[in-house]
């Protein structure tokens, strides 16, 4: 349990000295540091992310990326009422103030790029941007766009052909995969239906694709031609439901990865289930895992002393921790 009277927005996962540490905000924008070995929590003040010459006085941060620059945690984030900004963790001095020229912020994460720590964020208003910053520099490196026409439901980081992207999913059912280096897209989706709640890439049957979670469909896509593919089967009961439009357990959020070497994307839903998709197959893999007592607000394929973990963060203000054994 989160030491929190609210439950947990987002979360993200950093290494330091070999430890895997999750960094967590609640929905009153309260930042808090996960150590999984010693479960220890720790609670952290962030700085008003303004400039002293803006009369915003605030902090709103639902949406966060971290990563490791010289040894410290540095933190992105902001919400739909503020644009992204940057935080030494540790001591909750603001490295990059946010730009009230932007939009508010919708989804951020961290990741590397050519070797060096970036923060991504990802505007939550209409015609929304992705914006990559370098760390170490504290400025902005690349800022993509003009390809979404609503908020940003899902973003991910990966490599397409030894090059590395980034992929953002839209409120608006579209998908784009980035080239960050050279700050351009490489290729679209067109909209799928329903809107997307999360995006992932993974390679299936030896070929790259793109994986996307809408309200009650997962569906793979074909980053060399931008085409979507068939919907996943769901189970019969499920699906029953779905045709009649009695289903009421949407997807909230999803991840996709390998498991052993097998491709599965994890969804999570309203009503604090988990289901496990065989990409390959095309199918769910067994039972809906039943841990969360209201809705599954994020989630995490990751590698924990050796092998592939599931990390879930509820609104019921837990973390659970699942081994591969479910699959």
């Amino acid at each position: 349990m989160i030491p929190s009277a609210g439950p947990i927005e987002d979360f993200d996962i950093v290494r330091l000295d070999g430890r895997p540490l999750l960094v967590c905000v609640d929905n009153v924008s309260s930042v808090f540091l996960w150590d999984p070995s010693e479960d220890r929590w720790s609670k952290h003040r962030l700085d008003m992310p303004f400039h002293k010459d803006s009369d915003l006085r605030f902090t709103e941060v639902l949406a966060i990326g971290a990563v490791v620059h010289n040894g410290r945690i540095v933190i992105g984030g902001g919400a739909s009422h503020q644009p992204f900004a940057q935080w030494d963790l540790e001591s909750g001095a603001v490295r990059v103030f946010a730009d009230e020229s932007h939009a508010g912020l919708g989804k951020s994460l961290g990741m590397e790029l050519d070797g060096r720590p970036m923060l991504v964020g990802g505007d939550s208003s209409t015609s929304p941007r992705v914006r990559v910053y370098d760390v170490e520099r504290r400025e902005l490196h690349a800022e993509l766009c003009e390809h979404h026409f609503d908020g940003l439901g899902g973003l991910t980081s990966g490599m397409l052909k030894d090059q590395p992207v980034l992929v953002s999913g839209s409120w608006d059912g579209s998908a784009v995969v980035w080239d960050p280096l050279e700050g351009r897209s490489l290729v679209e989706f067109g909209c799928y239906v329903g809107g997307l709640q999360g995006i992932g890439l993974v390679p299936v049957d030896g070929q790259p694709r793109v994986v996307a979670a809408s309200r009650d469909e997962v569906v793979l896509g074909d980053p060399e031609t931008g085409e979507w593919g068939e919907p996943l089967a769901w189970p019969d009961d499920i699906t029953e439901l779905i045709e009649e439009d009695e289903f009421d357990d949407f997807i909230t959020c999803m991840d996709a990865g390998l498991v052993d070497g097998r491709p599965v994307a994890v969804t999570g839903t309203g009503k604090g289930r988990l289901y496990v998709w065989d990409l390959e197959k095309g199918s769910v893999l067994g039972e809906p895992l039943a841990g969360h007592d209201d809705e599954v607000s994020a989630v995490r394929l990751t590698e924990l002393d050796g092998r592939t973990a599931v990390i879930t963060a509820g609104r019921d203000g837990r973390l659970l921790m699942w081994s591969h054994d479910y699959a």
